[in-house]
């Protein structure tokens, strides 16, 4: 009996050996490329003992966490320890990932001897610094020289050299004259092939620290002396922020026609369903702006700098959580493009129950359409999801009043982010929709279909007697493009197909004249 029982236990052990390991290598195969491999933007994360293991299965850019940082490397002056950011560089040109250098000038983590010195030595040691870090890492693709000059400059107590840079005014009269100065060195140490980049947080979140960053950023610009923009996107500046203010101060950075890098992501969730919300809703913003060119994460495993909150993407295991399962079929299947707002856009004067339009989009099968009545899209009055490119709302909306509308594409891997959105101040008028309703016995005009289309489409009414009809097309301003039938009908349902090979894309209106009757429709031409 004994024997029996040990050859079962014997067994059992075995298989959840056998299990354990086929557990593990599952996970390893799974993750066998970087999320963003062959794709236009990166997806890094930052480099540390921590978040070394499996780092190249998921990752393709690189920044040394806390080892780049003076304090970390010269915390005894002339003693220099490249330790970690060595290891992190080497491991980014083994792999050929992109890497950033991270950081020349801060005021947090700055060696404790340097705030002793008189301004002379202390802009001697400052040159040093940066001539230490070039001679170390010839190849850096980027090189972030100041980090956190809103928040966290090396004033007094924090480094206490921005006087030895040239404070505020010293130098050029700028009020940013240090932060010019770090700059001017970087172009001096470093070669042309290392970009420049300029790192701050709760820029996002907040269009008042954007113009401050943008004073800034502008300068350097006209010095050119500044490569790139780096914004930071911790959890604290972007849980708060409505997708329309990031995206709103991404545009307005966006602007200067620098790419733009998110230098520092993470997002809190110790329950993995708000963990993975938070990714769906903040992820994409950054991902699908035209001027990001990547995305860092500050971290991926147990032992990130936010580890009591949750911002890791691995449980215990090594198991992915479902946040980073979800980054990596985002990424890796894209959602169709953004779709524009045709119609109407930024109007007043609209029925209350208006046709919403807007253009089709490649690969997508749905679209997702929210109007709500305020702009951040708090307050919701209607969430939808439709297969048309247009959308007849026939629940007539509130008169006289504002409302803010926008669409995203769906397809069956991911959604869109949504559309800049639009607005229209309703009239007190409802349309001819609700003709659509009535008996068949009276007149009747529909809603071309397809709308928007390219480059034919088809018009249809109704007709409750025999009767001569005339449709014409004419463009916004009221000028005669194309006379599409003039004939004589028959009692009954009608259905027109219209060409418009020959016409211009735009937004024209098509008007049936029946009888005493006059009726007017919008359809646009997207080619």
């Amino acid at each position: 009996m004994k024997d029996h029982l040990r050859v079962n236990y014997n067994c059992l052990c075995n298989f959840y050996l056998l299990l354990l390991i086929s557990t593990l290598i599952s996970f390893s195969s799974i993750n066998s490329q970087p999320i963003a491999e062959g794709q236009n933007k990166f997806l890094g994360c930052a480099y540390s003992y921590f978040q070394a293991t499996n780092f190249e299965k998921y990752w393709n850019q690189v920044t040394p966490e806390n080892g780049g940082k003076w304090g970390s490397v010269e915390g005894i002056r002339d003693q220099m320890n490249w330790g970690e950011a060595a290891t992190a560089y080497n491991f980014a040109k083994s792999k050929g990932f992109k890497f950033r250098y991270h950081i020349l000038v801060w005021g947090n983590q700055q060696p404790g001897w340097i705030e002793a010195l008189d301004s002379q030595e202390q802009l001697e040691e400052i040159e040093e610094w940066f001539a230490a870090v070039a001679a170390q890492f010839p190849d850096l693709d980027y090189l972030e020289v100041v980090n956190e000059p809103l928040h966290d400059p090396p004033g007094e107590g924090n480094g206490g050299y921005i006087g030895a840079l040239g404070g505020s005014d010293s130098l050029y009269g700028t009020g940013w004259d240090w932060i010019i100065k770090a700059f001017e060195l970087a172009r001096q140490y470093f070669p042309d092939s290392t970009k420049l980049y300029i790192n701050e947080y709760n820029i996002v979140n907040s269009s008042t620290n954007t113009a401050k960053y943008l004073e800034i950023i502008n300068l350097l610009i006209e010095r050119d002396l500044i490569d790139g923009i780096g914004v930071q996107a911790h959890a604290f500046s972007t849980k708060s922020a409505s997708e329309s203010t990031i995206e709103e101060n991404l545009n307005a950075l966006a602007e200067t026609g620098l790419p733009i890098q998110i230098c520092e992501m993470d997002i809190d969730g110790i329950e993995d369903e708000i963990q993975l919300e938070e990714y769906k809703r903040v992820f994409p913003i950054f991902w699908q702006h035209n001027s990001v060119e990547g995305i860092t994460l500050w971290g991926w495993r147990h032992g990130l700098w936010r580890e009591s909150q949750g911002a890791y993407l691995v449980d215990d295991r090594g198991a992915p959580r479902p946040a980073l399962e979800w980054i990596r079929n985002y990424v890796e299947n894209p959602p169709p493009p953004i779709p524009n707002i045709v119609s109407p856009k930024n109007e007043s004067n609209v029925p209350r129950n208006p046709l919403l339009i807007w253009n089709q989009t490649r690969s997508s099968t749905s679209y997702h359409l929210q109007i709500s009545a305020n702009s951040i899209f708090t307050a919701i009055v209607k969430d939808t999801v439709i297969t048309d490119t247009t959308l007849q709302i026939e629940t007539p909306l509130g008169s006289n009043f504002r409302y803010y509308w926008r669409i995203s594409s769906m397809n069956e891997f991911n959604e869109s982010s949504f559309s800049p959105f639009s607005y229209f101040i309703t009239s007190n008028e409802i349309t001819d929709k609700y003709e659509l309703q009535i008996t068949t016995d009276e007149f009747q005009l529909y809603q071309n279909y397809p709308n928007p289309f390219n480059p034919t489409t088809t018009i249809s009414f109704y007709l409750p007697e025999n009767g001569k009809v005339s449709i014409t097309l004419y463009d916004e301003l009221g000028r005669l493009i194309k006379q599409i039938t003039e004939n004589y009908f028959f009692r009954g349902n009608h259905f027109i197909k219209f060409d418009a090979s020959n016409v211009a894309s735009g937004l024209y209106f098509y008007q049936l004249k029946y009888n005493n009757i006059c009726i007017s429709k919008k359809l646009v031409i997207l080619k």
